[in-house]
């Protein structure tokens, strides 16, 4: 030991409550980003059945007051007051339409009835950007068999010396990049903690570092605020026990 170390007191442990406390916030964290991806999932799951399913239940059950109302206005339409509506049988109809639409849309008649409609819906004011809009995403999620995020990235933002975590979107080259006269990547900057908002922005190569971590880790750093971090300590222990968490599921 150096003379001068010796007058140093010796660093203070950390007390218990402070101990049991972090300890606590790393099994909060932990479990937290068991369950958010099962939420969000769960939630995704029950709006759509209620946009898609419900909605088209409450359609057809509309459908069925509606020709109830013309059966009892109409003498020669009466026998429409006989038809009952069964519950669940617009969810029903709704698996069979996309059923069928599935097994239409193979066929090369139906493709051509398809592309016309769309021409069709093309040159509607108004209607023909909505639709537009929606066939991109759907495109970019077909097309990369919905791996939008393809890799972690870190880059400077929102000044020089500032690294934020980002996802790299694409490194195709259109419109933008011609207008700014190179080659930039497009990465989505999130906010934290919510991933689901964040900024689009371009950046060149030579702007871009690429650290050694997987998209499912980068979104558990953004979602945790920083807690998590890719080889520490805690990171490799919550690896490990769901690693075997998974392997005694199975």
């Amino acid at each position: 030991m150096h003379a001068q170390d010796e007058g140093k007191p010796e660093p203070k442990k950390p007390g218990f409550v402070r101990q049991y406390f972090k300890a606590l916030r790393f099994y909060f964290i932990t479990g937290l980003l068991v369950w958010v991806p099962l939420i969000v999932t769960l939630w995704v799951a029950w709006w759509l059945f209620k946009a898609v399913g419900l909605g088209l239940e409450r359609l057809i059950q509309r459908g069925y007051e509606l020709m109830h109302s013309f059966g009892q206005r109409v003498p020669q339409l009466e026998f429409l007051t006989g038809l009952t509506y069964v519950q669940g049988f617009g969810f029903l109809i709704a698996v069979a339409l996309f059923l069928t639409t599935g097994f239409l849309t193979r066929s090369l008649v139906t493709r051509r009835l398809i592309n016309a409609a769309e021409r069709i819906l093309d040159r509607i004011p108004l209607i023909s950007t909505i639709y537009r809009a929606v066939q991109q995403i759907r495109d970019v999620f077909i097309s990369r068999e919905g791996a939008v995020f393809q890799k972690v990235v870190l880059v400077e933002y929102p000044r020089s010396g500032v690294w934020v975590i980002g996802f790299l979107m694409s490194k195709e080259q259109g419109n933008v990049q011609s207008a700014l006269g190179a080659e930039h990547w497009s990465v989505f900057v999130p906010s934290i903690p919510n991933p689901t908002t964040g900024f689009l922005m371009f950046f060149r190569p030579d702007q871009i570092r690429l650290p050694d971590i997987s998209v499912e880790e980068g979104m558990k750093i953004v979602i945790s605020g920083g807690t998590y971090l890719p080889g520490t300590e805690s990171a490799m222990l919550a690896k490990s026990r769901a690693e075997r968490m998974h392997s005694e599921a199975n």
